[in-house]
């Protein structure tokens, strides 16, 4: 496979993923989805930062697979606390929380696959599939 169908096969994905989570989450909640915001920003900056660990290899000497276990366990435990505090019902603060993820991962894959190059990483394990 070529580095261009991998990259277009990387942008497919991801895209269609951040789309997904985007547009679901607003479909489960609504209008109601602003009440939220907060959760949609953290877990989208969270989710971000998180691809970023991985495909970076940001953590020496950690495998990447370990890196993106520890990020979700991190951010269930941020969506666990904003149910807790936020003063919105658990289906609505879920609906933020996906809609956040999916935010997360299309700002990330425009930022690294149109304004920068795909990491390398991400490009080979397309390439395995």
């Amino acid at each position: 496979m070529s580095d261009r169908e991998a990259r277009q096969r990387v942008l497919r994905t991801d895209l269609a993923i951040g789309l997904g989570g985007s547009v679901l989450g607003y479909a489960e909640a609504g209008p109601a989805l602003f009440t939220v915001l907060p959760t949609l920003a953290v877990v989208g900056l969270l989710t971000a930062a998180a691809l970023y660990a991985v495909e970076h290899a940001a953590v020496p000497g950690v495998y990447p697979e370990v890196t993106a276990l520890a990020s979700l366990v991190v951010l269930a435990a941020v969506v666990a606390g904003f149910v807790v505090v936020i003063e919105a019902s658990v289906a609505v603060v879920l609906a933020g929380a996906l809609s956040g993820f999916g935010v997360g991962v299309l700002c990330y894959r425009l930022c690294y696959g149109f304004l920068f190059p795909v990491p390398a990483f991400r490009l080979d394990r397309v390439r395995e599939r």
